[in-house]
């Protein structure tokens, strides 16, 4: 009924996600494993929310293209610090979904390849640190799955004659990166078929 204003929401909505995550790094302190991976996941998912309704559903004037997607892109890197610290699959994933998902809800509807796919490697180089580290090589194959999805999306939409070089040079880039994450997990740990799986899909793919 309108009784509390939009700003009132979305403040409410940020302390309450902020509080979530503070409250699962305070209990994993006191050894409070799933009560504490489920506050942080919450608390992720709530940021998420919130700063996509102050875009797209009450359109405030601060939380423009950029704010509001570097915002995202803020969440996203916390999920995975936090999901590394605390050895929680569930924060990674959804780091991950929301890290893909950033570019989609907050398209301007133009052509920006460079920037789309230098935000795409990041992501990625994230989800490849992740794995290494905690050794969920499954993550690899699905940071790969959804870089397919941006190339045959952006493809599809944008993609001329005149951009094949362009085109080439960010699907090597990606070739590159997740050929570099097979050599590095099959140096510190083992061959992976997830990660075989991830490094074989780009080229075929391209």
């Amino acid at each position: 009924h309108d009784l509390i204003p939009p700003e009132v929401r979305v403040a409410l909505g940020f302390l309450t996600g902020i509080g979530l995550v503070i409250g699962g790094i305070k209990m994993s302190q006191k050894k409070y494993a799933v009560t504490s991976q489920t506050f942080c996941a919450t608390g992720v998912v709530i940021l998420y929310a919130v700063t996509f309704a102050c875009r797209s559903v009450y359109h405030f004037a601060f939380f423009g293209a950029l704010p509001t997607f570097f915002l995202m892109v803020l969440i996203t890197a916390t999920a995975f610090l936090l999901a590394v610290r605390f050895n929680a699959l569930v924060v990674a994933l959804l780091g991950m979904l929301g890290g893909f998902l950033t570019p989609v809800l907050f398209s301007t509807g133009q052509d920006n390849p460079l920037g789309l796919f230098a935000y795409i490697a990041l992501l990625d180089a994230g989800l490849i640190a992740v794995t290494l580290r905690r050794r969920w090589n499954f993550l690899a194959l699905l940071g790969a799955l959804g870089t397919v999805a941006m190339q045959i999306g952006w493809s599809d939409k944008f993609f001329e004659v005149a951009k094949v070089f362009t085109a080439l040079n960010i699907f090597l880039t990606f070739n590159l990166l997740f050929l570099a994450a097979f050599y590095f997990v099959k140096r510190f740990q083992q061959t992976n078929p997830w990660v075989s799986a991830s490094a074989l899909l780009m080229p075929f793919v391209t």
